[in-house]
């Protein structure tokens, strides 16, 4: 059987059977096969695992900020608490009228300090800022009842004997306060009447939304029975809407997502206790939040910022494998094609290649193979 013309050709002349592929085209693929593999797999391992690290940040920083806030709104309340505690020390030693200035003094414009005043064992108010109250009887007042026997901190309520002294407040809603008592006591030990402080609470919600607006934080403030007295946004979520707020009754310890009423995600954290110091417990708990998208920006300017350290990187890549395909490949490309002039009969010799060990062995296998056909020639 006879072999057909081109089957002549390719054995007359094997370059006609050689890989399109070069060398320096091997090396080019390699490298950029290589690096999009790398790209794509930092990019899934980012993409699987960023939602992963971004709610575990946001888990972490509702903790951190809720803890705050309710660090920061206690400090407010104790600095209070330790006016009072001086004033109880100094009232044993003043007249009547000297313990008035004082109590003028400290309830200052009556925006943070509704009242201050000293009643003695009886529950009559001896002293009080603007002589408000005074001759009459507090003895009922839990603040005066719980004042005798120790340090006593009162949850937000609306006043009483107050209204009735103050009516124009009636025009911005019911006067509601928080209660600081505590014992006076004189030289020798003995309870001798009582100092008491009404908050307004007006300012202790405004206290409050400065705090949660500077931690950049939604901040819920909660009572023993677990309902929310008041927030930063405004808002009034109930226990029977919120687990968290449920959680809150028990006292327990608890963060974690959460569809609120108004059908967004947040990240909640539950601090069991708002307290400072050794200012009595008001027993609050305090609720924070963070929308679950509050890193989202954040997150895409991270992902812009690799791309554009990838596209860099790349770039970097590519121009080394340039240098190394230059320096390193293409003298291997030379030489092949010196190899086939000398196989053609050109009497060529190849230049030295001192960039790899393998150059230098070819380059020198063709110099001696070259010496030996001119030899052969001229014998």
């Amino acid at each position: 059987m006879t072999e057909t013309p081109a089957k002549d050709r390719r054995r007359a002349d094997p370059r006609s059977v050689l890989p399109r592929l070069s060398l320096a085209g091997a090396t080019y693929g390699f490298v950029l096969v290589t690096a999009i593999a790398v790209l794509a797999g930092v990019l899934l391992l980012f993409v699987t695992r960023s939602d992963r690290v971004l709610d575990t940040a946001l888990d972490s920083a509702v903790r951190l900020r809720s803890e705050a806030a309710a660090e920061t709104y206690a400090r407010l309340l104790h600095s209070d608490w330790l006016d009072l505690e001086q004033v109880a020390e100094d009232i044993p030693t003043m007249s009547d009228e000297a313990m008035r200035g004082l109590l003028d003094g400290l309830q200052g414009d009556g925006r943070r300090l509704s009242w201050v005043g000293f009643a003695d064992t009886e529950g009559t108010v001896i002293a009080a800022s603007d002589r408000t109250l005074e001759g009459e009887s507090v003895a009922e007042r839990p603040w005066f009842r719980n004042g005798l026997r120790g340090g006593f901190a009162g949850d937000v309520h609306e006043a009483l004997l107050l209204a009735r002294r103050m009516p124009g407040r009636s025009a911005d809603g019911p006067l509601r306060l928080l209660d600081l008592a505590r014992p006076v006591r004189n030289e020798d030990g003995d309870v001798i009447g009582v100092v008491g402080m009404h908050i307004d609470f007006g300012w202790a919600e405004r206290a409050l939304a400065d705090t949660a607006r500077t931690l950049d934080l939604d901040v819920y403030l909660i009572n023993p029975n677990g309902e929310v007295i008041v927030a930063s946004d405004g808002g009034r979520p109930s226990p029977e809407e919120l687990e968290i707020l449920r959680t809150a009754r028990s006292g327990a310890v608890t963060a974690g997502r959460e569809t609120w009423p108004d059908g967004q995600d947040y990240f909640s954290s539950l601090v069991n206790g708002v307290g400072y110091g050794d200012l009595p417990s008001f027993g609050w708990r305090m609720v924070g939040r963070l929308p679950a998208d509050s890193f989202r920006s954040g997150l895409s300017d991270l992902r812009g910022t690799i791309l554009i350290a990838g596209l860099g990187l790349a770039a970097i890549v590519a121009i080394f494998t340039a240098i190394f395909t230059l320096v390193f490949v293409r003298p291997i490309g030379a030489l092949g094609d010196l190899s086939e002039r000398i196989a053609d009969g050109e009497t060529v010799y190849p230049p030295e290649y001192g960039g790899t060990r393998e150059a230098a062995r070819i380059s020198g296998a063709l110099a001696r193979l070259q010496d030996r056909r001119v030899r052969d020639r001229r014998t």
